[in-house]
């Protein structure tokens, strides 16, 4: 039930990608951002009402003072997280800039060493050179130009530049996000986040002297389903959490950067899937290795089998061989 429940979630993660990119094409950014949290916050005060109202969950909160000043502070780096995700669906391929996600494991090493003293095991640090090694074979056909080619095309487009910017932030919200379920429950902090981002974007709007009415004006289907389905994703991720360890959870929802690459190709006909699925991967063997509890044995040996593998890819495929 856990495996069939996260597995849900990582399809519906992707879908909500899929449909984000839809509500935001040529659209202005922050108005349409705010509807689908509009979208989002509605479904995750329902669930919170359910269960209040069924005796399942209360709204007490521990220290409402420490939780106010986390929510807002949470709230406020999860917004720019929300423009920079956005912002990178509108102007690269979603098969481009979702993949960089990968990296948000890798900032994570730092920032729990800074905060909280805690250095990784050595082996962890192969699933550092494979995500690393994953990104670069992503451009794999610039080497051609130069050893640092695909380096350069990397931190000059702009999607993977601000998926790498989402990465980092998302290292410093993780924890933000576990002092608030530990202050409240994980509905409560859902509504209230939800919540929060809806008045976030919506004074973020006022100042810039947006249009609401015309960002959601034909676009009801896609912001809707963009806001039902990041809701669903994460409700399908909480309730994964009650049969297997987060861990699993968290690496079924990565294995989600080659679904996302799979939708850019079949839903935007997006170009050079092949090489992307590749790379994808191999970042997400990184990612496996950075996640699971595994020795450096069982590392090295993933870690080998995995850079054969892409090294196999690499000949037997030609650069930019495009899927039928």
């Amino acid at each position: 039930m856990g495996l069939l429940l996260a597995a849900l979630m990582s399809l519906t993660n992707v879908l909500t990608d899929v449909a984000r990119k839809h509500a935001l094409d040529k659209r202005d950014l922050v108005p349409a951002t705010f509807w689908i949290r509009i979208a989002v916050a509605a479904v995750f005060v329902i669930v919170l009402a359910f269960r209040v109202l069924s005796g399942a969950s209360t709204l007490d909160i521990r220290d409402p003072g420490r939780f106010a000043i986390y929510l807002v502070l949470d709230v406020a780096l999860i917004t720019i997280v929300m423009w920079l995700y956005f912002r990178a669906l509108q102007v690269s391929p979603l098969s481009l800039c979702v993949p960089f996600l990968a990296f948000t494991p890798v900032f994570l090493i730092p920032s729990a060493w800074f905060f909280l003293g805690q250095l990784p095991a050595a082996q962890k640090l192969l699933g550092v050179v494979l995500i690393v090694v994953g990104s670069l074979a992503m451009h794999r056909g610039l080497f051609a130009l130069g050893i640092f080619a695909p380096v350069k095309a990397v931190i000059q487009e702009k999607g993977s530049r601000y998926m790498l910017l989402v990465s980092v932030i998302f290292a410093l919200t993780n924890p933000l996000d576990k002092k608030l379920v530990d202050l409240s429950n994980i509905y409560v902090e859902s509504a209230a986040y939800g919540l929060g981002l809806c008045v976030s974007f919506f004074l973020l709007g006022k100042l810039q002297k947006v249009n609401f009415a015309a960002a959601v004006h034909k676009n009801v289907k896609w912001i809707s389903l963009a806001g039902l389905s990041d809701a669903v994703s994460l409700l399908f991720q909480l309730a994964s959490y009650l049969y297997i360890p987060v861990v699993i959870t968290v690496s079924i929802k990565r294995a989600g950067i080659i679904l996302a690459v799979l939708a850019g190709w079949l839903f935007f006909r997006e170009r050079g899937i092949t090489d992307k699925v590749i790379a994808s991967s191999v970042m997400f063997c990184g990612v496996l290795i950075l996640y699971l509890p595994v020795t450096a044995g069982q590392a090295a040996i993933l870690t080998g089998a995995t850079l054969l593998g892409l090294a196999g890819a690499l000949y037997w495929i030609p650069v930019g061989k495009e899927v039928k």
